[in-house]
């Protein structure tokens, strides 16, 4: 039996962590069973796939919301996916992003294919939830968090990120020893630091306001700001965040890295990791830091408590308390036993329960269930 193929649509150009998820999906989709296709705008995510050997089309998927042009783009952009469907004989769609999936499914209704709804986020409007839960034949949410709001609660099937964990756990020594050097960082300081593309809901200011804090106490901590505008939208905000650390005084101490490609690389340049994140839907790089042997302090806030295990492979804190999150990070700057412990076991429950591998299998088990043999044949006529 030949491989089905499958058609994955994602609006962004930059990468953010589905993205990230997104590539390493293709890396381990099992490429006997299923050939993957991915739509999306010419950029780094559709260089990285096409460098990955997935057969990439470009096809600009432009914002439609408060658009007056929304018709037309919506129009133009479903006809190009139709004919992809149709020329590549295309057997299932994936939707991998809020703004693709309302191209995707309408380009899987009109040519008859089941589509898979993948929810990477809270979602907050009822009206979009409830016309993909009609037109989805399939929902994946990466948390149970994600899943909550969904109303087809029938349709959703939890299924976390995963990660490749030799790409954690090589020894990195020398290339976080430059990143490191590169930062203006001493060989032998403590860092702790903050992975996260540069948006207000990822806390980069409560970060700053836990820094101020904790150096009263630590003078000699490192804090890192790693991220950067990836996505265009973040400006203003970025500037600042970075006269912030300025009036503060904190420039000596407090440090913008910017976009960093190497994670494995930087997470091993880091002690602690931070993630001051709200209403966080399950945040991957949580589990990058668990797999490279990082503890994590964190709030408690949406599914940030299915990756990190409060006591166990880090410390959670109640959302938006920046006191807390500041005590919870002294504990650990002055408890090297405890640090090395909870990451010791973020290592372990990372292995156990999010390695890609088992993961990828179950993704591929709901594309098995929707692929019947009706629709094998509808995909190749």
């Amino acid at each position: 039996m030949s491989p089905v193929p499958l058609l994955f649509v994602d609006h962004a150009q930059a990468c953010g962590g589905a993205e990230h998820w997104l590539l390493l999906l293709f890396e381990e989709l099992d490429r006997r069973r299923f050939v993957p296709h991915l739509a999306c705008p010419p950029g780094d995510l559709a260089q990285a796939a096409r460098a990955g050997g997935t057969t990439v089309h470009a096809v600009p998927l432009p914002r439609l919301w408060g658009e007056p042009a929304a018709p037309w783009r919506l129009t133009r952009g479903v006809a190009a996916l139709v004919g992809i469907i149709r020329r590549e004989r295309i057997a299932l769609v994936h939707a991998n992003s809020v703004r693709g999936s309302v191209y995707a499914a309408a380009a899987a209704s009109f040519t008859r294919r089941p589509l898979v709804w993948h929810v990477h986020e809270i979602l907050t409007s009822r009206l979009y939830m409830q016309a993909l839960c009609r037109l989805a034949d399939a929902a994946i949410a990466v948390s149970t968090a994600a899943a909550a709001p969904i109303p087809c609660t029938r349709k959703v099937r939890v299924i976390h990120n995963g990660v490749r964990l030799a790409d954690f756990q090589g020894d990195r020594t020398g290339d976080a020893a430059r990143l490191r050097a590169a930062w203006g960082v001493p060989a032998r300081a403590t860092v702790v630091g903050q992975v996260a593309r540069l948006q207000p809901w990822k806390g980069q200011r409560d970060m700053i306001a836990v820094a101020e804090s904790v150096l009263q106490r630590f003078p000699d901590t490192y804090f890192l700001i790693v991220g950067g505008d990836i996505f265009g939208d973040a400006h203003a905000y970025e500037q600042e965040l970075k006269a912030s650390v300025q009036r503060r005084g904190l420039s000596a101490r407090v440090i913008f890295t910017g976009q960093q490609s190497d994670i494995a690389a930087t997470l091993q340049a880091l002690d602690i990791l931070v993630h001051p994140s709200v209403n966080e839907p399950f945040g991957r790089i949580l589990i990058e830091a668990g797999a490279a042997g990082l503890p994590v302090v964190a709030y408690a806030d949406g599914g940030v408590g299915e990756a990190v295990v409060h006591g166990q492979t880090g410390l959670l804190v109640r959302p938006s308390d920046r006191a807390a999150l500041a005590a919870a990070l002294g504990r650990l700057l002055t408890d090297r036993d405890l640090v090395r412990a909870l990451g010791i076991a973020a290592r372990a429950r990372v292995q156990a329960q999010f390695d890609v591998r088992p993961l990828t299998r179950e993704i591929e088990e709901t594309f098995e269930h929707l692929v019947s043999p009706a629709a094998t044949r509808l995909a190749e006529s």
